[in-house]
């Protein structure tokens, strides 16, 4: 089952760095509607799907019903990052595996909401992002309040801010606009500039995607 893993995969891949050397791994685009059917369908032999990004609007998202037909056909199914996070929280029940801080948000908060980690991407590989979802928004936050560098209600008043914009408008220029309006500053302090040109370590997408495939919990077992 080792050597029969296929991982979707889009925007929570740009930025974990070079992977060529994952040979093991099939990767894939996000996944919209019918493409696991298919997957399934196509091969011979279970084995694992990492969902990890999936369409949203532009084209159907990826069925229940064909995660749950994955898994009853003998797939282990693992869910993180993004749709993957979404649809383990609906499914964990079913058989479908949990992995990463964003699946476990998703699964242990009834109230987390799926446009916490919504984006826009370019259409096609590398799927570069154009927006940051609010999950890393609000990691960002919670930095800088651990920080001093944010009042616990300016951090309510950013996540607020940025919460009530179309997930298309959650970009770094508009984050740093909130932040000028939380801390009612013309300038924002070099700290909260240099964090925020330096977003990377704030991207728990990303990272749950490369402890991901680093880890390789189909070969260990091991879920969240």
């Amino acid at each position: 089952m080792a050597n029969n893993v296929f991982l979707f995969a889009g925007p929570s891949l740009f930025g974990v760095g070079d992977v060529s050397g994952f040979s093991n791994l099939t990767w894939l685009p996000p996944a919209k509607r019918g493409d696991i059917e298919k997957l399934v369908s196509d091969t011979d032999t279970p084995g694992v799907i990492g969902l990890a990004d999936g369409t949203f609007h532009d084209y159907p998202s990826v069925s229940h019903v064909e995660l749950r037909e994955a898994m009853q056909a003998g797939w282990r199914v693992y869910g993180l990052c993004s749709m993957g996070a979404i649809r383990v929280c609906e499914l964990q029940h079913m058989g479908m595996i949990p992995w990463g801080r964003v699946a476990q948000m998703f699964c242990t908060d009834p109230n987390f909401a799926d446009d916490e980690v919504a984006l826009i991407h370019g259409a096609t590989a590398p799927f570069v992002p154009l927006s940051e979802p609010l999950i890393h928004i609000r990691e960002f936050c919670a930095y800088s309040q651990a920080a001093d560098w944010l009042t616990e209600q300016q951090n309510r008043e950013v996540i607020h801010s940025m919460r009530e914009r179309w997930y298309g408008e959650r970009t770094i220029k508009n984050l740093r606009l909130a932040l000028l309006q939380a801390l009612n500053v013309a300038e924002l302090p070099k700290e909260l500039m240099a964090a925020s040109n330096n977003f990377a370590p704030f991207r728990i997408k990303q990272a749950d995607l490369l402890s991901f495939i680093n880890e390789q919990p189909w070969v260990s077992g091991r879920s969240i």
